[in-house]
Order: C-alpha cells, then sequence, then structure tokens
C-alpha cells in the first residue's frame, strides 16, 4: 500500500493545495518498508497535486486542511483522505496502520 502525507519538515502541512512536499509511504504487512520524498512545488496547482498522487500509485493520502472538491477528485482516483491531522509524519502513519486513523 502506498501512503502519502503532506509534508512540511517533519510534519504534515496545515493546506494540501499549499504543500511543497509529499512523502511516500510503501506499507506492507503494517510495516513501512520504504519511502520516497517528492519536491512538488513548482507542480502548477491542486489539479497537478492530484496528478501526481495518481501516477505515484498512492492509495491513500494523509494531510492537513483539504477542500471537499480535492477530496472528492481524489476519490475518483480510489484515493482514501484522511483530512485535518497535524503531527509527526511517522507517527500519522503509524496511527493509521493501526486502524487508528478513519476516512473522511
Amino acid at each position: 500500500m502506498r501512503i502519502a502525507v503532506t509534508t512540511n519538515g517533519r510534519n504534515v502541512s496545515e493546506q494540501f493545495g499549499k504543500t511543497i512536499k509529499f512523502t511516500i509511504f510503501e506499507v506492507l504487512s503494517g510495516q513501512m518498508r520504504g519511502k520516497l520524498l517528492i519536491n512538488v512545488s513548482a507542480s502548477g496547482g491542486q489539479e497537478a497535486l492530484i496528478y501526481i498522487l495518481k501516477n505515484e500509485g498512492v492509495e491513500v493520502l494523509l494531510c492537513g486542511e483539504i477542500s471537499d472538491k480535492v477530496k472528492e477528485a481524489l476519490k475518483q482516483y480510489d484515493i482514501e483522505v484522511i483530512s485535518g491531522l497535524k503531527g509527526n509524519i511517522r507517527s500519522l502513519i503509524r496511527a493509521y496502520t493501526k486502524g487508528y486513523l478513519r476516512e473522511d
């Protein structure tokens, strides 16, 4: 499973549309097996961010604030969205894999 987190340093970024990086984790059997950091600062808007996530095979997005319009667009690509999050990205990944975080 590929899980993307909007990233600001070691923490989740506050707004999807203003994120400049995604950290994409490969999670197998509940364990983090790989990590990819993608700089999206020159991506060209929210549509481009959605396209990047789709192209990277992301199945789950963990993020801060996100508009309902963007959530719906991501769901069209079968990307589960869990928003309103704050804190350390690794802690959020662990919380998700243990079932503590649920889709909006």
